[in-house]
């Protein structure tokens, strides 16, 4: 059993019989305190108290303070006078202690950066806010005064690691990010065969350390069981981490993809166990091995190295009888389960499953990672509130023994409106009640339209939540976001408009919502006229999808991510309506459109074509009725079926078009299809 040690956020309050007077700083445009700094003030500790001036400059209502007679000092960093609280802070590189008293306030943090998140977390007290990045997610009070009320508190955090992966790397995000205290241990990227084994150097004249699949070798994977290769990553490591001896934690894991090795000595070292979402054999007992051979060759040299790698793929479930050094972290990443629902929610099964993965790795691994995904893959980060997720996950993941997260995340703040913020405090702190953290982000960031707004994002995420679908595409969204549901969030966005359309920032707040809800319904309508083969509409609607992304993603600070949003809509999505226009217009007419409903017929071992499933001839009265496009194989019970399906449909041809030349045009396909029309082979896509 694993035993951990339980950090908890500490808040230590000054009790005495009678109320101590609160401590005045400013009133107007005056000052009350002087700032004392390190001798040799480390530029964080600087950053800390040009934050506290300036904000406390703002709050006043003042355009600058003027101090003549200082009655309390703020002593900032290691200038902070306390070794009780700060030895207490210690205990985390995050960890912070707060002391007001009399005539001294003190903020201290283990590190600079946790100076200042005792900085911010000081101004929070007072009532500041940053939900979202830029001026648009801030909020200030303005109070004409500020003064504290003497207390003593030390922070340190639930997770020594707290990273929203793929935030922007713009100024407005990594300020956000230091201000909602993210950040501590960075989980290394893991996929890391080919950076520290490079193809380029060595497949060439060592084809022999690479992966052995159907007879050749290949350079997509290394051979874990070549003693060499085991032998040049141990050395690349040492060698890095000469070069760079402040980088103490090296993924160490698989490349992206499939394509392990085949060989006698690989194979041997498997156990048999399946998994059971792709049915592909476990390589978990087979790459531990392998990691702890590293690890053993690279302690010899450098003891407290780290090793990092994703429980991702044919490699997630526990190992079966190889056990990882202590040394070798896991990053539970379960790309293959459903990426809409959450854990403990009785829709979803699959999360479950999520829940035993965290049970079995924090078993046998002194510390452990969540990698998991908060956003639908694929989709161009579609409205999609994960409030509920995240308000039951990050807590569940404290109380079972997760060392920290490294999220991917798509963090299009239009569309997902609180999410990252109370994803932030929940890393920090996963005691807080979900609850109220959702209030207190409507009733700041949205003021008088806080009670329209709150219903319009809980009612999103209820319809995520409920929602008995399980992709991890944008397939779904149509039956999520039925036409009443779209109604019913447009009736509150206006009523949101109205309530805030004299107040401002509150207006452009709700009108950023609003030109998210309708990119979304762009989308309904893009994917609606594709599924009735009107490419004209289609076309229109992803015209306009543009406009409002193009909109959300110019907007300062970007509210839709590049990558994320157009990016996927131009990748995925406009390809089929774009070209489903140019076959149907400017000279070119549709002749026959395929129905959605298909004859289908499973083929677990493959063997239909050899059985002639191709013929007309074929009786195909007993193959099951299946949707192609408007329903994914998920939605109709082959969640987990990876094998060949066969479909077949008759096409009326009038006969004016007989003996004129006709294209069969196939909008998508996944992942790959052989072609028959009337018995004749028309090729593979």
């Amino acid at each position: 059993m694993r035993l951990r040690s339980l950090l908890p956020v500490l808040l230590l309050i000054a009790v005495s019989y009678l109320p101590a007077a609160a401590v005045q700083l400013t009133s107007g445009g005056t000052s009350f305190y002087q700032v004392t700094l390190p001798a040799d003030p480390d530029p964080l500790e600087v950053r800390a108290a040009e934050e506290l001036d300036r904000y406390f400059t703002r709050i006043s209502g003042a355009r600058s303070l003027v101090c003549t007679q200082p009655t309390v000092t703020i002593e900032i960093g290691r200038a902070a006078n306390n070794a009780l609280l700060r030895e207490r802070a210690a205990t985390d590189p995050s960890g912070f202690f707060i002391e007001v008293t009399g005539d001294t306030v003190r903020l201290a943090g283990t590190t600079p950066t946790a100076t200042l998140y005792a900085a911010y977390a000081l101004l929070e007290r007072i009532g500041c806010r940053w939900f979202m990045p830029g001026e648009i997610g801030e909020v200030v009070p303005r109070l004409g005064q500020v003064s504290l009320e003497q207390f003593s508190a030390v922070e340190v955090p639930h997770f020594t690691g707290r990273i929203l992966q793929t935030l922007p790397k713009d100024e407005a995000s990594e300020l956000w990010a230091l201000r909602n205290r993210l950040g501590g241990a960075v989980y290394p990227g893991a996929h890391s065969w080919n950076r520290l084994l490079p193809p380029s150097r060595y497949f060439e004249t060592n084809p022999e350390y690479y992966a052995l699949v159907d007879g050749e070798r290949s350079p997509k994977q290394i051979c874990t069981s070549n003693p060499m290769v085991i032998a040049h990553i141990a050395a690349a490591i040492i060698e890095e981490h000469t070069a760079n001896p402040e980088k103490t934690w090296f993924g160490i894991g698989p490349n992206d993809g499939g394509g392990f090795c085949e060989c006698y000595d690989c194979v041997a070292l498997d156990t048999g166990d399946i998994d059971p979402f792709t049915g592909e054999e476990s390589i978990t007992d087979r790459f531990l091995t392998f990691a702890n051979a590293v690890a053993e060759q690279v302690h010899q040299v450098y003891p407290d190295i780290k090793f990092a790698f994703y429980a991702y793929h044919n490699y997630m479930l526990p190992p079966k009888e190889v056990m990882p050094d202590p040394s070798i972290i896991p990053a539970i990443a379960p790309i293959g389960l459903c990426r809409i629902h959450g854990m403990g929610n009785a829709v979803c099964a699959e999360r479950n499953f999520h829940q035993y993965l965290i049970s079995e790795w924090t078993k046998i691994s002194p510390e452990v990672y969540h990698r998991g995904y908060s956003y639908n893959l694929a989709a161009p980060d579609l409205p999609m509130n994960y409030a509920s997720r995240w308000g039951y996950e990050i807590p569940y993941c404290e109380r079972a023994g997760i060392t920290g997260f490294r999220v991917e995340t798509s963090m299009s703040w239009a569309n997902q409106g609180p999410l990252g913020w109370l994803m932030a405090k929940l890393m920090w702190n996963a005691d807080q009640d979900p609850q109220l953290l959702l209030d207190d982000f409507y009733n700041q960031f949205y003021g008088p339209a806080a009670q329209p707004m709150g219903r319009y994002w809980s009612y999103m995420d209820r319809l995520r939540r409920n929602a008995p679908y399980h992709t991890g595409n944008a397939v779904n969204i149509p039956d999520i976001y039925s036409g009443k549901d779209m109604n019913y969030l447009a009736e509150r966005l206006y009523e949101a408009m109205r309530s805030a359309r004299t107040h401002s920032p509150y207006a452009d707040r709700v009108d950023i919502a609003k030109k998210s809800w309708d990119y979304l319904h762009a989308f309904l309508r893009m994917r609606e006229a594709s599924e009735q083969h009107n490419w004209k509409l289609a076309l229109e609607a992803l015209d306009d999808m543009r406009t409002e992304g193009q909109w959300l993603q110019d907007y300062e600070p970007m509210m839709l991510q590049p990558s994320g949003g157009l990016g996927r809509l131009e990748r995925f999505w406009a390809p089929e309506v774009e070209q489903g226009y140019e076959r149907t217009n400017n000279g070119n007419r549709l002749v026959a459109a395929f129905d959605d409903t298909w004859r289908t017929f499973m083929d677990p071992t493959n063997a239909g074509e050899f059985l002639r499933y191709w013929s007309i001839r074929t009786d195909d009265s007993d193959w099951q009725e299946m949707k192609t496009y408007s329903a994914s194989w998920s939605d109709q019970g082959l969640r987990y079926y990876r094998g060949p399906l066969w479909y077949r449909q008759k096409v009326k041809m009038w006969p004016e078009w007989g003996g004129r030349r006709l294209v069969l045009w196939l909008g998508g396909v996944d992942e790959s299809a052989k072609v028959w029309v009337n018995d004749t082979y028309i090729g593979e896509i």
